[in-house]
């Protein structure tokens, strides 16, 4: 015990002020287009869809027209929840719920969600490829791969 008494107490200020200056906040900026990631989307009766995810950028506000980019819908947003809360607006870095009404939620499991416009998509290209070691097949001309660019997932 006399070991215990001789050791002084840690400093928890001192511990809190330097992690502080060591691990800076990440500045938010909401200016830009509204893009957000889309982790999960699922159907409540009687409500719409509600699609949740991440503000990658920008701003996002209820009554805002959303469009999903690789289908070329546009839909209102109705509702807005943050951690079961009701919100008006969602900025850079929220991780939100945004319910929009007469879209099928089995159409979309995970991808982005924008302001129109916001993100340009494409249904072809010509592009350079290099074949990975572990692939042992031949490749030949006129042969159809099918290339994942980001994680857009449909079911």
């Amino acid at each position: 015990d006399a070991a215990a008494a001789s050791v002084s107490p840690l400093n928890i200020e001192n511990l809190v002020e330097c992690l502080s200056q060591s691990c800076p906040i990440p500045k938010r900026d909401s200016s830009g287009a509204f893009v957000f990631s889309v982790d999960h989307c699922f159907a409540i009766r009687g409500q719409g869809t509600v699609m949740t995810g991440t503000v990658l950028s920008g701003t996002v506000s209820v009554n805002d027209t959303v469009e999903i980019p690789t289908m070329k819908v546009a839909k209102k947003i109705k509702s807005m929840q943050m951690f079961r809360r009701p919100v008006q607006a969602a900025h850079q870095g929220d991780r939100a719920g945004l319910c929009v009404t007469q879209f099928d939620a089995k159409l979309l499991e995970r991808g982005l969600v924008c302001s129109a416009g916001a993100l340009p998509t494409i249904e072809g290209g010509i592009v350079s490829v290099k074949k990975v070691s572990y692939f042992k097949s031949e490749i030949k001309t006129k042969s159809k791969f099918h290339i994942s660019i980001g994680h857009e997932i449909g079911r």
